[in-house]
């Protein structure tokens, strides 16, 4: 006959309401002789009392499996909602060993993740993949992340990525990384290849935005930003009011009337080098004292600063200067040849024109 087991001495923080009130019986019968057996076999004792757990779409392993004991004692434990584990975290990694080392072994985990998996994933059943309790692509990120939503929805300039395949889990990891912001990639640079590593279409003007990682790979002279691999320095990765994404405003066409305010070029460079009309030390780029970059830009119809400059990346020129300027529907070279003290240009506009910083240089009109 089968060794009757005794009863167990409620000891523990969290007790089963019948442990607690001393209803045993409410669980278990004598039959055969053994006075604790159980009137029904789980999930189906458990189902007396408690909602099944098994009426979704995607059900919990355990679940499915009727063994609602390998996660819950079914008397009394430590840990809320009576896990057989210290906490949340301890009881999934029992079954999940390879998340478990995936997940802490990396610098950044998730506060989400690092408090319990069950911020994100119901333990019984979902219909949602992975049991998670909203669609994992963008609906569950702004159930916490509310003031992403309220962005991505309302900026007039929407990023690509927010709204294919993954969605935020294109460039995001949703559970650890080993870089901040939980990037998929070390840089944010790295991130934006993964896709501007080809033409893509601009779906609010059918502007085709160039290969950029062609360009960069071709034009090895790179912007600081670009050097420091961190793209979202300039451009706001979420969406952005501003041409292009930009985090700043930047005109849009080549001539715009300079307002010191419409340039994010000026969250990095010093505003003097366009505000001062002669100048000796604010840039190298005058005839003499005269300030040519006041000249081409300070004005009511000034030219912009990428007329004349690439903001991501150039080859053989100083300065970023382009070899070649997009003039409405023209592309027309610069022909920018540089001299010790000074240089010259020969774009359609005008004949080639010089400037010398020590010795001025009277150009004809």
């Amino acid at each position: 006959m089968k060794k009757e087991q005794p009863p167990i001495v409620p000891n523990k923080k969290v007790q089963h309401l019948p442990f607690k009130i001393g209803q045993c019986e409410i669980c278990h019968v004598e039959k055969d002789g053994n006075k604790y057996a159980l009137s029904k076999e789980p999930p189906d004792l458990c189902y007396m009392c408690h909602q099944r757990k098994d009426t979704k779409s995607r059900v919990h392993g355990p679940i499915a499996a009727g063994m609602c004991t390998a996660c819950h004692d079914p008397h009394q434990s430590d840990t809320m909602r009576m896990l057989k584990a210290k906490s949340v975290n301890d009881l999934c990694f029992a079954c999940h060993e390879d998340k478990k080392k995936q997940f802490t072994s990396k610098p950044y985990m998730h506060p989400p993740v690092k408090d319990q998996c069950i911020n994100c994933h119901d333990p019984h059943q979902e219909d949602h993949r992975y049991r998670l309790f909203a669609d994992r692509r963008f609906d569950l990120c702004v159930s916490c992340h509310a003031d992403k939503k309220e962005w991505v929805e309302k900026v007039k300039n929407k990023h690509g990525a927010i709204k294919i395949k993954d969605r935020c889990l294109n460039c995001h990891d949703p559970h650890a990384s080993e870089n901040e912001k939980f990037l998929r990639k070390p840089t944010a640079m790295d991130v934006c290849l993964t896709c501007h590593n080809k033409p893509l279409k601009r779906d609010e003007d059918g502007t085709v935005l160039m290969n950029m990682k062609k360009h960069l790979d071709e034009n090895p002279d790179w912007h600081g930003p670009i050097q420091w691999g961190d793209c979202a320095m300039c451009h706001n990765p979420h969406g952005s009011d501003n041409f292009r994404m930009l985090k700043l405003p930047f005109p849009e066409t080549f001539y715009a009337s300079f307002n010191i305010n419409q340039y994010i070029c000026f969250m990095c460079h010093e505003t003097e080098r366009f505000t001062e009309p002669l100048t000796k030390t604010a840039t190298n780029f005058r005839n003499g004292e005269v300030n040519l970059h006041y000249v081409h830009v300070n004005q009511k119809k000034g030219r912009t600063c990428r007329a004349c400059h690439d903001w991501h990346a150039t080859k053989g020129t100083p300065h970023h200067i382009r070899k070649y300027m997009k003039f409405g529907k023209i592309k027309a070279p610069l022909r920018y040849i540089p001299t010790k003290t000074g240089g010259s240009c020969a774009p359609m506009c005008h004949p080639r024109r010089y400037y010398d910083r020590e010795n001025p240089v009277i150009n004809k009109r």
